[in-house]
């Protein structure tokens, strides 16, 4: 992960499958897709769409990203990644792992 880089780290996708309803919130279905060496100092939404367009998916109209917070359960750790706060919010989360 980081190795002496802390802003460096590998996103984990599940794309392709759905959700399922709550109580027991879970991402069914789908596939992984690791992509390694994200710098989070310059990483956005704008990246995030990139990545998912070389994947094959087209964001447009509107794609919804999703991430977990570290050790929390997907019904209380997910978290909306859609905009520059929103990736401030994760900035924060890889940074602490990466300490």
């Amino acid at each position: 992960m980081s190795d002496g880089h802390p802003t460096l780290f590998t996103i984990k996708l599940h794309h392709g499958g759905e959700f399922t309803k709550f109580p027991n919130v879970n991402y069914i279905e789908g596939t992984v897709t690791y992509v390694d060496m994200v710098d989070i100092e310059v990483f956005s939404i704008h990246k995030m769409d990139a990545i998912m367009k070389g994947l094959g998916y087209s964001v447009r109209p509107v794609i919804y990203y999703h991430f977990r917070v570290p050790k929390v359960d997907m019904h209380f750790g997910l978290r909306a990644l859609g905009n520059d706060d929103d990736v401030l919010n994760l900035a924060h989360y890889v940074k602490e792992k990466n300490r």
